[in-house]
Parts: structure tokens; sequence; C-alpha cells
């Protein structure tokens, strides 16, 4: 397939170089890279959905010019502000999320963390479980100790949490 056959407008389908189905509306295509822009009809009225694509390797692609002339229209106003809050948003939720990964512990040790995240504010100490900023649970984690100065009554609510957690795990 050439550039002429991605050009803006054209409706076009066919399959990735991994074998996904592909279809939609050229938006953009660019020619040095070989990435076109698709847009097909959102979920949401009046909404539509965007998808990179690179035509390198595509097969079985099938693609018809649009019937008229294809009117460019404006882009869309971006609102900055809304978008800088939107990205910090997602870095902050990425950075949140990676927080939750223990680093060299165990599967077993992760799913009881993720198990008691769920209830509980947790956060990894090298490969020891620290709950509520109160309670220790290190490996082989299956013991709460509290940090100096905690309260002895959250060490005793997070080992039952741990015993619960651990038994619907089949851990115990």
């Amino acid at each position: 397939m050439g550039a002429s056959d991605w050009g803006i407008g054209h409706e076009v389908s066919g399959t990735t170089a991994s074998g996904e189905a592909f279809s939609g509306s050229v938006f953009t295509y660019d020619e040095g890279t070989k990435i076109a822009v698709l847009r097909t009809e959102g979920e949401i009225i009046n909404t539509h959905d965007v998808r990179v694509l690179n035509t390198e390797g595509c097969a079985n692609v099938r693609s018809k010019p649009p019937a008229s002339a294809v009117a460019m229209d404006a882009l869309p106003v971006v609102d900055r502000a809304r978008s800088e809050r939107r990205e910090e948003a997602n870095v902050k939720a990425a950075l949140t999320s990676a927080a939750n990964i223990g680093v060299g512990v165990t599967q077993e040790a992760q799913d009881i963390f993720d198990a008691i995240a769920r209830t509980l504010p947790c956060s990894w100490e090298g490969k020891v479980i620290k709950v509520m900023d109160e309670v220790t649970i290190a490996p082989p984690y299956a013991v709460c100790a509290g940090v100096p100065g905690g309260d002895a009554r959250a060490i005793e609510r997070v080992q039952k949490v741990l015993v619960h957690e651990k038994t619907k795990l089949g851990l115990k």
C-alpha cells in the first residue's frame, strides 16, 4: 500500500503486523514514519476515538477514498490548565501504584500486601510491610510487630486482618 491509500478521509481497514484488526477514517498520515492516526465513532454520542497505527507490516489493508472532498476542520482548542491537572493526577496515580509494588519480594508477600492494602493503608520499607505507619510485618509475613510508641490495639487489629487475608489467599 502506498501513501495515497492513507489519504486524509479514507476509510481503511485491515490487520496489524501482530494480527489485530483495525478500521477507521484516516485523520492524518506521516509518510516518513509510516504512522497513521485513525478516527472511529466513540461509544458516547458526538465523540470519537483515535488510534495511532504503525502502517508498516499491516496486511489485508482496504482503502476507500471519501465520496467528496474532505473539509479540514480546525483543531479543537486544548485547555492547557486542564491538561496539566490531568497529567499531574496521572503521574501521582502512577507513582502511587509503583510504590505498592514490592522490590525483591515473593509473590506471596505481594499478594498479602495487596490484600491488606484493600482495607488498610500500607507501604513497603524494603521487604517489610508497614501498615498505618504503626505496624510492621516482616518476612515470613506471619507476625505483626509495632513501631516504638505505637498503639498496641493497632497490632492486634492488623494481626487479625493478616490472619484473615492469609486464610482467604490459602496461605495458612
